[in-house]
């Protein structure tokens, strides 16, 4: 994952987790923080409620001093939830292979550092579990798992390297052993930051559902090799600059082994834990993976709707709310939601394991059909006009309002602005002009078709001038139409029509 977009290595941009620990006098309660996405307390907190939590979005970071002090990436960092740990310096070699390239942050069960495979030479992610954790049943547990991960193979999954073990002695001078994973270092951001960079949730349904088409997939994977991940929320999904969407953070992941039963404990992510989960309930392990169904169906239910539907203030009422109260249907959540996407997103929402959505593949086929059954006009769809003419953007941009008053309308004036559009948020249709003053049609259309998503939309190019050979050439280059001016509204908008729901039909099937 790149943070060097982040200001001191922020440990929240990585695991999504900033907690605060206040000390208070003896035997009074402390306060711990929680983003929406944080990890869950500790069992001794758990039992002893000595906690009160507040849930929020955690705050944009700080330029804050990194935990050691200095904001040098290269200096040794003391981990902040251990100071007792020196976290390996810029040079240190870990397993013989792999050296340390700085510092990137700081979760729950350890921290991650960047380093470079000696032997491959490429860059991976290492993240060194601290050493309290490091007892031998704990570490042959997470061998056995590191194992099972190392099996799954898939682009939207973080790949699995290797797995070792660090000695090296404490700040105090006490000897540690201490395992760690490597894994691919993915560049992109996480999720979390992915939505507020775009102003909060909800995002638009077209956007969402290519996020949990990917997520699935990669959930999917995870089954497929017998793994629950166990911890889906936002700060574990990653998203690339190419709009790959990786699931990362296995750390609390888990085999899942036939004819075995399993004892849930407390872990992973209050506001988006299973009802199971909550309740330590005793369940067949085979029926593992559909904790990570009700997160997904959750994380849908965010992004689709811009909230959660439980709201607990304290984990108390998280757990309360997930193992009792049924969820309000996402559309009374936002208004704008299609009511279509309610059952798909309840049932994956269900209290019992046996009766909620049977796998992540069946939530992410029953999402696109929920987009195919709802009526185009309830689909706030992005929409790219270029053309030079104000007059014709403004004519257009008209129409298409009218025609589809959900439409978000974004219009530009020349080839290369489009290009920009286009990466920074793709539309579900362009229409462009033929004649543009830097790049013209045909050129504006390679360019579409040559970026790294594809540029998968339908294209109308409209022009006054141009040919048969121009509309041969530019079908040929993936132009999905073409509209000779003067045109009338009823024309333009059937066409549009007609291509919006050829895709939403194609994606219903995939």
């Amino acid at each position: 994952m790149d943070m060097t977009n982040d200001p001191a290595g922020d440990p929240r941009a990585l695991e999504g987790m900033q907690t605060t620990l206040n000390p208070a006098p003896q035997d009074a309660a402390y306060e711990r923080t929680y983003p929406i996405d944080s990890g869950f307390p500790s069992q001794e907190e758990v039992s002893t409620g000595r906690f009160r939590t507040t849930v929020r979005r955690a705050p944009p970071p700080s330029s804050s001093p990194s935990p050691s002090g200095s904001t040098d990436p290269s200096t040794p960092r003391v981990d902040p939830l251990s100071p007792d740990l020196a976290i390996p310096a810029k040079g240190t070699l870990l397993g013989g292979v792999y050296r340390v390239e700085r510092y990137l942050g700081s979760g729950a069960m350890g921290v991650i550092l960047l380093a470079h495979d000696q032997q491959l030479q490429r860059r991976v992610a290492v993240k060194l579990l601290r050493h309290e954790t490091g007892a031998d049943a704990f570490q042959e547990r997470l061998l056995d798992e590191a194992r099972a991960m190392a099996r799954v193979h898939h682009p939207n999954v973080m790949q699995i390297h290797a797995f070792g073990e660090y000695r090296a002695y404490s700040r105090a001078g006490a000897p540690q052993t201490m395992p760690f994973f490597v894994m691919e270092y993915v560049e992109g951001t996480t999720l979390g930051d992915h939505v507020m960079s775009r102003g909060g949730p909800p995002l638009d349904i077209e956007e969402t559902l290519e996020i949990i088409d990917q997520v699935c997939r990669g959930v999917s994977a995870l089954h497929a090799a017998g793994i629950a991940h166990r911890d889906i929320k936002p700060s574990n999904i990653l998203i690339t600059p190419s709009h790959r969407v990786v699931v990362a953070d296995l750390g609390l992941a888990r085999e899942v082994k036939p004819d075995a039963r399993a004892m849930l404990s407390y872990s992973g992510t209050p506001a988006f834990m299973a009802p199971e989960i909550a309740q330590q309930r005793n369940i067949d392990r085979t029926l593992l993976p559909r904790c990570d169904v009700y997160a997904v169906g959750l994380l849908a239910c965010w992004l689709l709707t811009g909230q959660l539907p439980f709201t607990g203030t304290t984990v108390t009422e998280f757990l309360h709310q997930h193992a009792y109260e049924p969820p309000r249907p996402p559309s009374e959540l936002h208004p704008g939601l299609p009511p279509s996407f309610d059952a798909p997103l309840l049932a994956a929402m269900t209290k019992e394991p046996q009766d909620r959505t049977a796998s992540a593949e069946v939530l992410r086929l029953s999402l696109r059909k929920a987009l195919h059954d709802a009526p185009l006009s309830w689909n706030p769809t992005r929409l790219l006009v270029v053309d030079d003419s104000e007059v014709i953007r403004l004519l257009v941009s008209t129409i298409l309002e009218n025609a589809l008053p959900r439409a978000q309308i974004v219009s530009v004036g020349d080839g290369l602005t489009a290009i920009a559009a286009i990466q920074e948020h793709p539309p579900a249709l362009a229409i462009i002009d033929l004649n543009l003053p830097d790049m013209n049609g045909i050129e504006l259309t390679t360019a579409i078709r040559s970026l790294p998503s594809g540029g998968g939309f339908p294209i109308i190019v409209i022009t006054g001038t141009g040919s048969a050979a121009d509309w041969q050439r530019l079908a040929a280059l993936g132009a999905s139409a073409f509209l000779v001016k003067p045109f009338d509204a009823e024309q333009l908008v059937a066409l549009a029509r007609r291509l919006l729901e050829d895709k939403r039909d194609h994606r219903a099937r995939t």
